[in-house]
């Protein structure tokens, strides 16, 4: 009887403590909530909006997981591209997926990097094949205003022809139009594009920078870093995030 009381001590004293580890860890919020900003800069099949309410893409798929994972709901507040990083400072919401210190500024606690992607060349099929970036020297080559492409700046100096639209979803629809042989986009894009328009034949053909993307933390969220990176590593493990990527931005069949 005393050996088997202990048992049961000890199996309580366990649950105890991994209950008040999961309650610290991830159930920060008083409302049972995780507010996540959502950059409104962003296209198919990274996010879709319907004014500024975010409805679909990755992003929000990868939202809804990880609150499901952390035991809250998950509301999105949209921002204007400038505006997000800016309100996740000021505490509108808790977390900002798909940055990088790089674009936002270090001022953030950031997860574990969880959403590869790459900035490549999008041609389109009668656009002569890029071998290397000095290929596009003199080319008219779809941007977007305010963007910023360091890797062809260098490369091409002054012979960078930009053609620039306001925003990502423009750009697209101009290389879809046939306004532009080559446009700068992220790969996850391209691979929507193949697959919703397969007879249009988009390649890749040049990738300028590869980067796994991360979500950064407000400095005035209740959550913790170590339960949400905990969280992320829960869904990548168990394949969840492949399958969220899967659905939207499959990889080209061979």
């Amino acid at each position: 009887m005393p050996q088997r009381r202990w048992r049961f001590t000890a199996r309580f004293w366990l649950a105890a403590v991994l209950l008040g580890w999961a309650l610290a860890h991830a159930e920060p919020s008083a409302t049972g909530e995780v507010v996540f900003i959502a950059a409104m800069n962003h296209t198919a099949p990274l996010s879709t909006f319907a004014g500024d309410r975010l409805e679909a893409g990755i992003v929000k798929d990868l939202g809804d997981a990880l609150a499901a994972r952390l035991g809250l709901r998950a509301r999105y507040l949209g921002q204007p591209a400038k505006r997000a990083p800016l309100a996740l400072r000021d505490g509108l919401g808790d977390l900002l997926c798909y940055t990088r210190p790089q674009w936002i500024g270090p001022d953030f606690a950031f997860t574990l990097p969880v959403l590869a992607n790459a900035e490549v060349v999008v041609a389109r099929a009668e656009a002569p094949v890029l071998r290397r970036l000095r290929d596009l020297q003199g080319q008219r080559v779809g941007t977007v205003l305010g963007y910023v492409y360091p890797e062809v700046d260098t490369a091409l100096g002054d012979d960078f022809k930009r053609d620039n639209v306001n925003d990502m979803t423009a750009n697209v629809r101009r290389l879809l139009a046939g306004r532009s042989p080559y446009v700068l986009a992220d790969r996850l894009v391209l691979r929507d594009l193949q697959r919703r328009h397969p007879s249009l034949g988009l390649r890749e053909d040049l990738v300028i920078n590869q980067f796994t993307a991360a979500c950064a933390l407000s400095p005035r969220s209740t959550l913790s870093l170590t339960g949400v990176n905990a969280a992320l590593k829960a869904l990548l493990a168990e394949g969840e995030v492949q399958r969220i990527l899967d659905r939207y931005a499959p990889p080209p069949a061979r």
